[in-house]
């Protein structure tokens, strides 16, 4: 079993304030970054706010490691960051202080609880400690209830969507999660100042378009075209056609069971996003699940597939949407298709002209569809 501290720990401090820990597992040592809310700050005057700081550690057993932790940057509630004057403005009114100096311990209890203690130290020379149990989410396989349906009754169900509504059809029952989470790891800081610059100085040499990484819209279309061609990134690919959706389900047929079924997932985009928003912060402490259109440069599937993104932070989206809901399908919903209607399924998704060559356009689209039609692939 995978005894690494990488991915995304979460839990309450003994303080009550909600804690979230993304750890970047590097062997000897630790980093990463801890965001807490901070809802006891509250004040007739103020709002709550998030805190997210750098730590770095080292192990000094299998289970134990120490480190630092850097003063935090503060974010009010929505998740935009505070100025230096609004936060001097905030301390100043609400004579709350900021610690500049925190060590800290942890200790594993098992694969997925971690023990932390820290201390702190103020401006003013107080000194405070305090401790969370965090847990890290062992994710298997879809929580959201499953409707069966046969190939005809999905095709009835299909044609009466309305509009606002999204789609995703898996193969498997996989738990809704990023590429990125499912590599394990969780920090989204890292991953966009360390890794995201040489993946835009690749595609930026054979591209036609030039990404730029410091702009969100550039940033995200650069992503959007990264995740279709097999790079990890923190989206998930969605679509408005749930014909679409059910080509990619039945489409791998080397990971469908036989006498199982596939899954395509259902989510009320237009209720959704009141509530979440279509602006996503990927820099913020907050975890959060949003769906946005991003900009297609040089990406010729978008526009056949009529895709839609879903940023998220999180490593289990499930949970984020499910939290949200009043009652248990409001906003996300899914159905089972029989895997052994796969041939007819494909047959008439082909008469719609749903296919590889035209989800794919390319090499890649053509010689993929020829390789199903001539070996069953």
């Amino acid at each position: 079993m995978d005894s690494s501290y990488n991915g995304q720990w979460t839990g309450s401090t003994g303080s009550g304030a909600y804690c979230i820990v993304n750890i970047n597992d590097n062997g000897a040592t630790i980093n990463g970054r801890v965001s807490l809310y901070e809802d006891a700050y509250s004040d007739p005057d103020s709002i709550p706010v998030w805190t997210m700081s750098f730590f770095e550690g080292g192990k000094e057993s299998d289970i134990r490691v120490t480190g630092h932790v850097r003063p935090a940057t503060t974010f009010w509630a929505n998740g935009n960051l505070q100025t230096l004057e609004e936060r001097a403005e905030f301390e100043k009114r609400t004579g709350i202080m900021f610690p500049e100096e925190t060590n800290f311990s942890a200790e594993r209890q098992g694969l997925y609880k971690l023990k932390v203690n820290w201390n702190s130290k103020f401006p003013n020379g107080d000194i405070k400690t305090d401790d969370a149990l965090l847990e890290k989410k062992r994710l298997g396989s879809s929580k959201i209830f499953h409707q069966e349906m046969d190939w005809d009754k999905f095709k009835s169900f299909a044609s009466s969507q309305n509009d606002g509504f999204i789609f995703r059809g898996q193969s498997k029952r996989w738990r809704l999660q990023t590429t990125f989470h499912r590599t394990g790891h969780a920090d989204i800081i890292t991953y966009l100042d360390d890794k995201v610059p040489e993946l835009e100085r690749h595609i930026n040499a054979f591209s036609n378009h030039e990404y730029d990484f410091k702009d969100d819209r550039s940033l995200g279309g650069l992503l959007n075209l990264a995740q279709h061609h097999g790079y990890p990134t923190p989206l998930l690919d969605w679509t408005k056609s749930p014909f679409v959706a059910a080509f990619f389900a039945f489409e791998n047929a080397r990971v469908i069971k036989k006498e199982g079924t596939v899954s395509v997932f259902c989510l009320n985009d237009a209720e959704w996003s009141k509530i979440a928003g279509r602006h996503a912060q990927v820099r913020s402490p907050k975890l959060s699940v949003k769906n946005l259109e991003l900009p297609g440069f040089g990406n010729q599937r978008v526009l056949p597939q009529q895709s839609i993104t879903m940023f998220s932070n999180a490593a289990d989206v499930e949970s984020i949407v499910q939290s949200n809901e009043s009652f248990a399908g409001q906003y996300l919903t899914a159905i089972a298709i029989p895997s052994s209607e796969r041939e007819r399924a494909l047959r008439d998704l082909h008469l719609m002209g749903i296919t590889w060559g035209s989800m794919f356009p390319g090499i890649e689209g053509f010689c993929k569809q020829l390789a199903s039609r001539h070996f069953g692939s």
